[in-house]
């Protein structure tokens, strides 16, 4: 399932722990790269740019409301 451009999506594994984002985190897909991957950029709450890099389709799905949830959960667990 190809997603469109400017989708908010989840983090769906933890192999970009070095770039500042886990499973879970909350970002916006910037740019589409055919039936393979998206460029992503990952935000703080406040819009603050974490990181934005290429990750496979199968590494991200569309989030939910219940899904920002637990990722703003996990963004105040981590700053404690």
């Amino acid at each position: 399932m190809s997603l469109e451009q400017y989708t908010v999506v989840q983090l769906l594994t933890n192999n970009y722990q070095n770039r500042g984002v886990c499973a879970g985190d909350i970002g916006v897909i910037l740019e589409v790269y055919g039936d393979e991957a998206y460029e992503v950029e990952f935000s703080c709450e406040d819009g603050t740019t974490i990181a934005w890099f290429a990750v496979q389709q199968n590494e991200v799905h569309p989030h939910t409301e219940s899904d920002l949830l637990k990722a703003s959960q996990l963004q105040a667990s981590r700053s404690q």
